[in-house]
């Protein structure tokens, strides 16, 4: 088959085409250069979410020892105020107790927590358990 040109010479369409093979490891390669690129591209994307992440986790470990600081500044204060009352030893020791309650509280309610939770993997293994029961039903059908 020929097709003629615009000045008037006649060219092969064959001439032009390429073996089909060719044409599909071409497209395959594409492919897994595309591939390779998206993989880059989510790893770059990955490594800049965990460092923005890791920013922000940082600032939030500041804003949790400033705050820690500040708590002992309000126990400090209290025990200037109670030192208007009492003698200083006195206030700071009641402090100090008040503080030492509310750790024990704090302490209570934690180990209470920890026990009331699950078993580590408990859903998975009663999932797991489930599953087999339902593949023995199966079978015996």
């Amino acid at each position: 088959m020929s097709v003629q040109e615009g000045n008037g010479s006649v060219a092969s369409v064959e001439a032009g085409r390429r073996p089909f093979g060719q044409i599909l490891a071409s497209i395959v390669g594409g492919f897994g250069t595309l591939a390779r690129k998206h993989v880059e591209l989510a790893k770059i994307e990955a490594a800049e979410a965990v460092s923005v992440r890791g920013k922000g986790a940082g600032m939030m470990a500041g804003a949790a020892v400033v705050a820690m600081y500040a708590i002992g500044f309000l126990f400090a204060a209290g025990a200037a105020a109670l030192a208007l009352v009492v003698p200083v030893w006195a206030a700071i020791l009641i402090v100090a107790v008040l503080m030492f309650l509310v750790a024990w509280v704090l302490v209570m309610l934690g180990r209470r927590t920890i026990k009331s939770a699950p078993a580590p993997a408990e859903r998975t293994q009663e999932a797991l358990k489930e599953d087999m029961r339902w593949a023995k039903q199966q079978i015996e059908r």
